[in-house]
């Protein structure tokens, strides 16, 4: 008996719904293979990543750190050398061996106090610190000296701009040769300098300055040869001339003249 004629259309849609259903099954076991490969990716990357966290950054005790950000933020550093190691001038001593030579008590009196040779210019002289920094600062500065002055992370001077003009350079030299410690943010003074005649440290802007200082060579000069103007406990500004090379003094009084 013969079987009767399938109509086009309808043999045209099983066609239709077979390929489909071989698609189906080729996509869905594509899915499983590609799932199970990236599960075992996965794995892969989170166990790599978890074995980060069991190393540890190297511990560095509270006191050596603190000491250690003090000797950049006082430019302790711009005289002795990075770390105490020297080499800036033959006038100024490494502290390597020194800080373990020296007794705490006579470490302290020699940062209270100031050392070197205050009536001469051309001579470095460590500032008077004991009016500026305080004594539990003074005390972690010492930890740090004792301690063989460790290199400690992010304890480093600032960086000096190149290329972006003698102001902006002359504005991270202020931080980093500790003026701003002394003059203050924007030189504009404040910190307390009692036994002095004016009582306090001068700002380095405003009419009164300008007044004293009215020409780059005159702050130059005063840059140079410091102002030493008694003993401790009054604060005197160091003899920078035989440590800030003149093309880094140009570029502090560049800085100063934007001020106020």
């Amino acid at each position: 008996m013969r079987k009767p004629d399938i109509p086009a259309a309808v043999a045209e849609a099983m066609i239709v719904l077979l390929a489909l259903g071989l698609a189906f099954a080729a996509g869905a076991a594509g899915w499983v293979a590609g799932h199970a490969t990236a599960g075992s990716s996965r794995t892969v990357t989170v166990e790599a990543g978890a074995a980060s966290p069991t190393s540890p950054a190297t511990a560095v005790d509270p006191q050596v750190a603190a000491g250690a950000h003090i000797f950049v933020q006082f430019a302790c550093a711009q005289c002795h050398g990075e770390q105490g190691r020297g080499g800036v001038s033959p006038d100024v001593p490494a502290l390597t061996s020194i800080g373990k030579a020296l007794s705490p008590t006579r470490l302290r009196s020699i940062i209270d106090h100031g050392l070197g040779e205050s009536a001469n210019p051309t001579k470095p002289y460590m500032p008077v610190w004991g009016e500026v920094i305080s004594q539990t600062q003074v005390t972690d500065l010492i930890a740090y000296l004792r301690a063989g002055l460790p290199s400690v992370p992010t304890a480093v001077p600032p960086p000096i701009p190149i290329g972006q003009g003698a102001a902006v350079e002359g504005s991270v030299l202020y931080v980093r040769y500790g003026c701003i410690n002394c003059h203050g943010a924007n030189g504009l003074g404040g910190v307390p300098n009692p036994l002095s005649p004016d009582k306090s440290i001068p700002p380095l802007s405003g009419p009164g300055f300008r007044h004293d200082f009215p020409t780059d060579k005159a702050i130059y000069d005063v840059i140079r040869s410091g102002s030493v103007i008694g003993r401790a406990p009054i604060v005197s500004m160091p003899h920078w001339g035989g440590i800030i090379p003149n093309s880094q003094l140009a570029a502090l009084i560049a800085y100063l003249k934007t001020l106020r």
